[in-house]
């Protein structure tokens, strides 16, 4: 198998979520002149015997198998005909294994949900694991697939943590490359009177210092962030939005009419422990655009760390290009 340095990957099943990924990322990789790996995963957990009865054990030579590696690749190459297009078959688990590819990979790319997700999920499985987890930026392509232009802003969620940091230098790095706005977008909450009655018992109503410093604290990592895209990025078109309310659905509105929405993967909100913060994880899977899921370089060592627990564990059976 070829190495996957420097590569777009994307996961591929065939599914109509799956087949939005796929259209998105061979546009991406032809705009940033990459090649493209278009993975298949065939989960062999479906094909262990249970008490309902023995399952095949399936073959990545089979035709039904390796078809649909190949039609995502004859896909990719109809839509962006410039590009270097493989197709990989892995029988496997999924999430593990985009982590794995994710590890060499410039960009990973999935799709909400596929065909071993629930219909009624709220959000696959898959697409979960592999934004907490993958050792690239990952982009989970749902609503609106454009890419982003002069008229669909690249718009980035910041806090003020280093992840957000990071995510606006990624942020400033797109815009720029496709002549887009960068739109740097910061929350506040604000205590409302009830909520200060229960906590103080004798303030009346709610004191408006504090509403005034939470604000405070947006527009100083809003201006902080303008800083840092204008520093990697000199001359982009840069603005900001502080906005009151919670920061997921404020993104999500703030969202509609962007090209890819870019947040870290968890902010000054999130446990330590915690790979994919609550705000990361409501936006991909409620947000109109792609979101880009960012790690930063200490989260990136802590995976890599983690990687190595997983590498001890067998994940992969068998691997195979298709050409």
């Amino acid at each position: 198998m070829a190495s996957q340095a420097g590569r777009v990957v994307v996961g591929y099943d065939g599914s109509d979520h799956s087949v939005a990924a796929l259209t998105w990322a061979a546009a991406e990789a032809e705009r940033r002149r990459r090649p493209l790996t278009v993975l298949h995963i065939v989960d062999y957990v479906g094909f262990i015997p249970s008490p309902m009865g023995p399952f095949g054990w399936p073959n990545v030579q089979d035709e039904d198998v390796s078809r649909i590696a190949r039609t995502g690749a004859e896909r990719a190459r109809a839509a962006a005909e410039l590009v270097d297009v493989s197709a990989v078959t892995c029988v496997a688990r999924v999430s593990a294994t985009l982590i794995e590819f994710s590890a060499a990979a410039e960009l990973l790319v999935v799709g909400t949900r596929g065909h071993g997700e629930l219909a009624g999920a709220v959000l696959g499985s898959v697409a979960f694991a592999v934004s907490a987890h993958a050792r690239c930026p990952v982009v989970v392509v749902r609503g609106e697939s454009a890419l982003p232009g002069p008229q669909r802003p690249v718009m980035v969620g910041v806090d003020g943590s280093a992840r957000s940091q990071e995510a606006a230098r990624y942020g400033a790095d797109v815009a720029a490359a496709v002549h887009a706005p960068l739109v740097l977008v910061s929350a506040y909450r604000t205590l409302t009177a009830e909520a200060w009655a229960e906590s103080s018992g004798y303030l009346e109503g709610r004191d408006p210092s504090v509403d005034a410093l939470a604000r405070e604290a947006a527009v100083t990592a809003a201006g902080e962030a303008a800083r840092i895209a204008a520093h990697a990025r000199p001359g982009l078109d840069i603005s900001e939005q502080v906005v009151e309310g919670r920061a997921a659905a404020v993104l999500a509105t703030a969202a509609d009419s962007a090209g890819l929405l870019v947040v870290g993967s968890r902010g000054h909100g999130g446990f330590a422990g915690l790979m994919l913060g609550s705000v990361s994880h409501a936006l991909i899977h409620s947000a109109p655009c792609p979101v880009a899921v960012i790690h930063g370089p200490r989260e990136a060592e802590q995976i890599a760390q983690e990687a190595k627990v997983q590498r001890a564990i067998p994940v992969d059976i068998i691997r195979t290009p298709i050409a």
